[in-house]
């Protein structure tokens, strides 16, 4: 603290008296300015130990706006060093009947409360924090529980260092000390890790390589290691979104005979390249493959053609090789060729098309085969496992071990890559050892109706209600097939009354829903064609910035792909998105069983319908808006395709407004998109 050097941070709170102590306080809070040490606990696990008491730190700035001298027109200055944390305010400190010597520590000395300003300390007595507590207490109370604070961490009293001039107090936080007995307690093996294993690049001639002359090469590096898990007996399952999902051919998971003529279960891995503080590493993850074994001949039996173009499959054609089908009839399909890059015409039995768990699951139902394989995926890809986390890492590390000698070292263009087959590992203090540090964030309070907080968001709001309680309706245009109309009021009626811990729409959101009719049409390939007739009916319905009004619409979940944008969502979607018109997409589960989702449904039509169910107590430090960019991807049409989208945000963390486009775009194109999208934001929020 005696040599102090050049500032590395700079930071000034200004405003009201109290709206600077607020401002202090989140900061502390919510920045992560002081370092948060984690201690082993005797009986398993980590403890979290602050660097120094919030509570002494509060009192120290507090009792320092509170009794400084304001004549003297300097600010309070807030000084963090290595082993101390320093308060400097203007003016000596008062005592009624004597003076305090000019060095003095709380250990020994106990102080009297004698404001310079009672005025002001009786107003800051009377205002209270947005917990309901008053600003300042009397200084012999608030320096006790300083001292206290301090004793408990056993850390020494705070110190006092007075001139005529100005008052400083000094918390000392034994910085080296502690951590040195740390380091110490580390000497341990860590006992948690990572899934990612580092890689090292050297050139061919045994050179270190510059790793930051490497960047953006990722999938430089997965399509070498594809190459090589092929030239290994792995079997490349798909390579796309710079992930690489492989697993071991001949290697299956064992179902009756009746099931593995249809569907069969391969333990499986995701690999993918990560660059964290100038490194390269491996990541590694256990996952599970679903695979459909009948020939596009075999599916047509049970299937349109429409229902499977446009999915990925194998072909036999000069071997098996992968692509996307884009035509097919029982005798002949079109397939594209990815590592050709060129169409090719195929035997439909010697095509094997890819298919999601839902056009599986059917395809068992129509052959009579009794198979309950949500279960089955759930127990295989150990999402029902008790020891999951202990049987991945296990898994993980196993398949690290293998492919570092059998699949490494790649080598291209002039560099020779190899894995290290041991994880990194997690950290919980700053280590000599190698390996990622490990910080933990505290979860921050949200604020609902009436100013009540909670760090439970579902909690919260089924408990308090929303942050907005001005009363409001919003009207319902609920639209679905005949034979799900029923189910569409019950689940409307649903929304209103609530089940559970959820209590309704009113009670919770101050929202009432109301909805004249239930608009119904013969297919959902039909709902496009209703939502134009009723906004042709209904033209003030058309970017009414009231939000009084949505479209609850049913769309099924069968029969088009989740990323195919010509399917009924995405074109309702993008309709009334363009109308400026709000809408709710609800699925068919949901309409036949809403238990447990109610709660989240009636939060996404509220939100979207202007009601604000949260909001940040305080603002957040250093901002004064965030910006969300977000994009979703598809891999349809033959090429990868984005859209971009950005929602806004106050400090509170209030949402603003929402910007994006309709029309998806080539990955290549995404520099220029997002900085455009970018652009229109930012001017929209000048």
């Amino acid at each position: 603290m005696n040599t102090r050097g050049m500032p590395t941070f700079d930071r000034q709170f200004s405003g009201s008296i109290t709206k600077q102590i607020r401002s202090l306080r989140t900061f502390f809070k919510e920045s992560g300015f002081f370092k948060l040490y984690q201690k082993r606990n005797p009986d398993g696990g980590f403890a979290e130990e602050p660097e120094y008491p919030y509570i002494a730190i509060d009192e120290a700035i507090v009792n320092a706006v509170a009794h400084r001298d304001y004549a003297m027109k300097l600010p309070i200055e807030c000084e963090y060093y290595r082993d101390a944390f320093v308060v400097r305010n203007s003016g000596r400190i008062l005592q009624r009947d004597h003076n305090v010597p000019d060095h003095f520590s709380l250990a020994d000395t106990t102080l009297v409360s004698t404001p310079r300003n009672s005025q002001l300390i009786e107003w800051l007595k009377l205002m209270r924090d947005k917990d309901g507590a008053a600003f300042v207490r009397a200084l012999s109370e608030g320096t006790k529980r300083m001292r206290d604070e301090m004793f408990k961490l056993n850390l020494p009293a705070p110190e006092y260092s007075v001139s005529e001039a100005q008052t400083i107090v000094i918390l000392f936080s034994k910085a080296a000390e502690r951590e040195a007995a740390l380091q110490s307690d580390a000497v341990h093996p860590p006992t948690e890790f990572t899934n990612l294993f580092p890689l090292t690049l050297t050139s061919e001639s045994g050179q270190d390589f510059d790793a930051k002359s490497f960047k953006n090469r990722h999938k430089d590096i997965l399509v070498a290691l594809k190459d090589s898990l092929e030239a290994n007996n792995w079997y490349i399952d798909s390579l796309s979104f710079s992930r690489l999902i492989a697993h071991k051919k001949g290697i299956a998971i064992t179902h009756l005979k009746e099931v593995s003529s249809f569907v069969r279960f391969y333990p499986a891995y995701s690999f993918q390249i990560r660059h964290y503080w100038g490194g390269y590493y491996l990541s590694i993850d256990y996952t599970l493959e679903v695979k459909n074994v009948l020939t596009l001949s075999a599916l047509f039996k049970n299937f349109q053609p429409s229902e499977l173009v446009e999915r990925i499959a194998v072909a036999g054609w000069q071997g098996w090789q992968r692509g996307k089908i884009i035509s097919a009839d029982s005798e002949w399909s079109r397939i594209y060729l990815f590592d050709f890059e060129r169409e090719e015409q195929v035997a439909s039995n010697k095509v094997i098309p890819s298919l999601p768990t839902a056009l599986i699951a059917e395809m068992l139902n129509r052959q009579g085969v009794r198979f309950n394989l949500t279960q089955a995926i759930k127990e295989h890809s150990l999402a029902s496992k008790p020891s999951a986390a202990r049987i991945r890492a296990e898994k993980t590390q196993a398949t690290a071990s293998e492919i570092a000698q059998s699949v490494f070292p790649l080598f291209f263009n002039n560099l020779c890559i190899t894995l290290q087959p041991t994880p990194v590992d997690l950290l919980r203090q700053n280590s000599t050892i190698g390996g990622f540090r490990v910080k933990k964030l505290p979860e921050p309070s949200v604020e609902f109706n009436r100013h009540r907080e909670s760090t439970d968001i579902r909690e919260g709001i089924t408990r308090f209600g929303a942050y907005d309680n001005a009363q409001n309706t919003v009207e319902l245009v609920p639209i679905c097939t005949p034979e799900l109309r029923d189910n569409m009021a019950a689940l409307i009626e649903r929304l209103k009354v609530g089940k559970y811990k959820y209590r309704g729409s009113e009670r919770t959101f101050s929202t009432r829903f109301t909805y004249s009719s239930i608009v119904t049409t013969p297919s959902p390939e039909q709902t496009l064609d209703e939502c134009r007739r009723l906004l042709s009916e209904h033209p003030e319905w058309i970017g009414d910035e009231r939000l009084s009004r949505l479209f609850l619409v049913h769309i099924p979940e069968k029969g088009y792909a989740i990323d195919d944008e010509s399917s009924p969502y995405y074109r309702v979607k993008r309709f009334l998105l363009e109308k400026g018109v709000p809408c709710q997409m609800v699925n068919t589960p949901t309409l036949q069983n809403p238990d447990w989702k109610d709660l989240n449904l009636a939060l996404n039509i509220v939100a979207k319908c202007g009601v604000t169910p949260w909001v940040l107590p305080d603002a957040i430090p250093d901002a004064d808006f965030f910006v969300g960019l977000s994009y979703t991807q598809s891999g349809r049409r033959g090429s990868e395709r984005l859209m971009g989208y950005a929602n806004v945000f106050n400090q509170y963390g209030r949402w603003e407004f929402y910007s994006g486009n309709t029309e998806a775009f080539a990955y290549k194109e995404r520099t220029q998109r997002f900085q455009s999208l970018i652009g229109q934001t930012l001017e929209r929020l000048s």
